[in-house]
C-alpha cells in the first residue's frame, strides 16, 4: 500500500501542477487497482498483494499478461489485515485525487474507508490502534497517517470535524509518544524485552510537517511541541541519510521557516459558487498550501489570524 498510495498521491499533484492526462490517467490506474484488488467490501483498504501467483516462484512473465491473462491464472493472494497506517496512507492519497482531479468518488472512497477506522481503530484520546488487536503499541505510524489523512480531507473539503480529528491524533501523538530527547518514538511500549522504541527518521520527518500544518491551520497552544520536537531529528546532520530523507528535511525546513500559500474563500458552503471557488482552489498547484473556507454560519474563523481573499 505504501507504493500504490505513494504512487498515487505524486501522479495526482503532477497533473495539479501540468495538466497532462497521462498523469491524471496514472493516478486513475492506481485508484482502479486500489479499487479492484484491496477494497473491502466494507470500504477500507487491506493490506497488500503477493508478488507472486505462486509463493516462492517469481512471477515476472505473469505481469507481463493482460488483465485478462493474468486472471486466467489466478490471482496473487490478498493479505486481509486492515491496517490504520496503510489506510491512512490509501484516504490522504485519494482526497489529493479529489482535489486534482474534481471527481467526487474519490472523495466518497477516502470518507468511506476513513469512517471505517475510526469506528472499528479508534483509541481514547484521539488515537488509533493498527489491527482489530494490538499485541503491542499503540504505534506512532498509526495515528500519524490518520492524522494527515484528516487533515488532507479537511483541506479538500473545509469540513471542520475533518481538522478536530487531526488535531486530535496531533494531542495523542504528544501525549504518547514523546521521547526524553528530541524526536518522538515509534511505540509507546516495548515490542518485545530485547527492544527499546526510539525515535524513527522518516516517521519523525513526516510527523514535523504534520505538527506544521497542522498548528498553522488551527493554531491552538498544545500543538507545536511536537512539531519542534520533530523538527530537530528531522534536521539534525545524520551520516546515513539517504536521499529520500534528506528531501523530507529539506521539506520541513522550508515549512518551519517560511509560511505557506493562503487562500481563503469567503461564502455558504451550499453557494454553487463558493464551491466551485474552493474547488479551483484545493487544485492549485502548490506544495505548501493553506487553503480554508469561511462560511459565517459556522462561527468564527477556525483560526487565530488570517488574511482573508475574496
Amino acid at each position: 500500500m505504501n507504493f500504490q498510495a505513494g504512487n498515487l498521491r505524486i501522479y495526482s499533484l503532477a497533473y495539479e501542477e501540468w495538466h497532462d492526462p497521462e498523469y491524471l490517467k496514472a493516478a486513475q490506474d492506481v485508484q482502479r487497482f486500489l479499487t479492484t484488488f484491496l477494497a473491502s467490501p466494507e470500504g477500507a483498504f487491506y493490506t497488500s498483494m503477493d508478488a507472486d501467483l505462486i509463493e516462492g516462484k517469481h512471477s515476472a512473465a505473469y505481469f507481463k499478461l493482460d488483465d485478462t491473462g493474468r486472471r486466467k491464472l489466478g490471482i496473487p493472494r490478498i493479505d486481509k489485515h486492515v491496517y490504520s497506517r496503510e489506510n491512512g496512507w490509501a484516504i490522504e492519497a485519494l482526497a489529493v485525487l479529489y482535489a486534482a482531479s474534481g471527481d467526487r468518488q474519490y472523495l466518497d472512497q477516502a470518507v468511506r474507508a476513513a469512517q471505517w477506522i475510526i469506528e472499528n481503530r479508534k483509541l481514547d484520546g484521539g488515537g488509533f490502534r493498527h489491527d482489530a488487536k494490538d499485541s503491542a503499541g499503540p504505534y506512532l505510524a498509526d495515528t500519524l497517517t490518520m492524522g494527515r489523512a484528516f487533515l488532507t480531507i479537511y483541506e479538500v473539503t473545509g469540513d471542520r470535524a475533518w481538522l478536530a480529528r487531526a488535531e486530535s491524533a496531533a494531542k495523542f501523538i504528544n501525549a504518547n509518544f514523546a521521547g526524553d530527547q528530541a524526536g518522538f518514538i515509534t511505540s509507546k511500549a516495548p515490542t518485545d524485552r530485547s527492544y527499546t522504541p526510539r525515535p524513527e527518521r522518516e516517521e519523525n520527518i513526516a510527523l514535523a510537517r504534520f505538527s506544521q500544518s497542522t498548528f498553522a491551520l488551527h493554531g491552538k497552544p498544545g500543538l507545536p511541541r511536537h512539531g519542534r520536537t520533530g523538527h530537530a531529528v528531522s534536521s539534525g546532520a545524520h551520516d546515513r541519510e539517504n536521499t529520500c530523507q534528506r528531501v523530507g528535511t529539506l521539506l520541513a525546513d522550508r515549512e518551519f521557516s517560511s509560511d505557506p500559500i493562503h487562500i481563503t474563500i469567503v461564502g455558504h458552503k451550499d453557494d454553487p459558487a463558493a464551491q466551485a471557488l474552493f474547488h479551483a482552489a484545493a487544485a492549485y498547484p502548490s506544495g505548501y498550501l493553506r487553503l480554508e473556507w469561511w462560511d459565517t454560519r459556522e462561527g468564527g474563523f477556525p483560526i487565530r489570524t488570517c488574511n482573508i481573499l475574496n
